[in-house]
């Protein structure tokens, strides 16, 4: 009970703690932007997401991260130093991250592209395999970044973290929300204001969908390098004045 303030990345149970013990909390990263209603989404918005995502976590205050600032406690996204020090390069191939697709899935889309080199990162793979133009490799931090940094672009879900460092990379990006996740689709609604392409499913016309995006133009690229200190300069300036802020 003997502290000052608590920071909390969307935990609920020490959000409910430190109502209890009326502790000053914030609640620090993307789920906390969606506490403002500038931040994107869907057309259609989720009675249940929005619920989830507005009273999973009650704090003092709210420090929200995002691809850009949406509302004055918002901030531009935090990327790690291995993306912030990288030297990006472009070795000609498309980088994969579909986590909710299988490998026959994977191999059925991008199998058809054959004039594209792709790396395709899967759990269903313990080692690099290669298949013709496609290397399916073993989801792995490491193996991941460097492919990143090299590639030409990215198709991934609708998460935050990968098209933000994409973002800050000038990588062209693709993304693919997973289906019934609805923070992804509003992440995608923001990615589409950003001139990425985003897609709900890979349909029919998928190749040509494809190519269509290979050739445009990568969107414009986001540096994120001064992040960090612009949110933990304002959770430092909230420590000081103790959160003495009424609760949000």
């Amino acid at each position: 009970e003997k502290y000052d303030l608590v920071l909390n990345d969307f935990e609920h149970i020490t959000s409910a703690a430190c109502a209890r013990k009326k502790i000053p909390s914030v609640h620090f990263g993307h789920q906390a932007s969606f506490q403002s209603p500038h931040t994107p989404r869907p057309a259609k918005q989720s009675l249940a997401g929005e619920w989830l995502l507005k009273n999973y976590v009650k704090a003092t205050h709210n420090v929200g991260l995002h691809f850009t600032r949406y509302d004055d406690f918002i901030f531009p996204a935090i990327v790690k130093k291995e993306i912030l020090d990288a030297e990006p390069a472009d070795h000609g191939y498309i980088v994969v991250y579909l986590p909710s697709y299988c490998r026959p899935r994977l191999r059925a889309l991008f199998f058809p592209v054959r004039d594209v080199r792709f790396r395709i990162f899967t759990h269903e793979v313990k080692k690099p395999e290669q298949e013709g133009h496609i290397l399916f490799m073993p989801v792995n931090k490491q193996l991941f970044s460097t492919s990143l940094i090299h590639g030409t672009g990215i198709i991934s879900g609708g998460g935050f973290e990968t098209p933000a460092e994409a973002l800050h990379l000038g990588k062209k990006i693709m993304a693919i929300p997973i289906r019934g996740q609805y923070e992804q689709l509003c992440n995608t609604e923001a990615l589409k204001k950003l001139g990425v392409t985003c897609l709900l499913k890979p349909g029919e016309h998928f190749r040509e969908l494809f190519y269509e995006w290979l050739t445009a133009p990568a969107p414009e690229r986001i540096d994120y390098s001064g992040s960090i200190g612009f949110s933990l300069n304002h959770i430092f300036r909230l420590a000081e004045s103790r959160c003495s802020m009424p609760a949000a």
